[in-house]
């Protein structure tokens, strides 16, 4: 499995906040970091989570995990990448998590439209 992280300062974050997006290989046990670069979505004006799940789909994702997710990333994911929530968790306990099979998957935003005032 390939999976994007949104990160900021260590701690999943949200597609349109996190100031870099991690790229793990996960092969059972084994976890490795494939990629690390700065988020497309701090640059963005409109559907800044919208950027980041572009670039990790473009990078050939097929899993993203975020503290958080609005309605235009679902949409976006929906049929090409599964979707699990990592809210308050290190980037290292989310994946911790997600190798046992006890991160929470979801096909729903966490919030609407419009959010943090955009």
């Amino acid at each position: 499995m390939r999976v994007a992280i949104p990160v900021t300062k260590g701690r999943v974050d949200g597609p349109g906040e996190g100031e870099e997006v991690l790229i793990y290989e996960i092969d059972g046990d084994e976890v490795k970091l494939v990629e690390k670069y700065e988020n497309p979505a701090l640059k963005a004006t409109a559907a800044r989570g919208a950027h980041m799940l572009k670039s990790a789909l473009d990078k050939g994702v097929d899993a993203v995990i975020v503290a958080e997710i609005g309605p235009p990333g679902v949409r976006l994911l929906k049929g090409k990448a599964k979707i699990f929530l990592a809210e308050g968790l290190t980037v290292e306990e989310a994946l911790e998590k997600l190798k046992k099979g006890e991160l929470q998957e979801t096909d729903k935003p966490t919030h609407d439209e419009h959010h943090h005032g955009f």
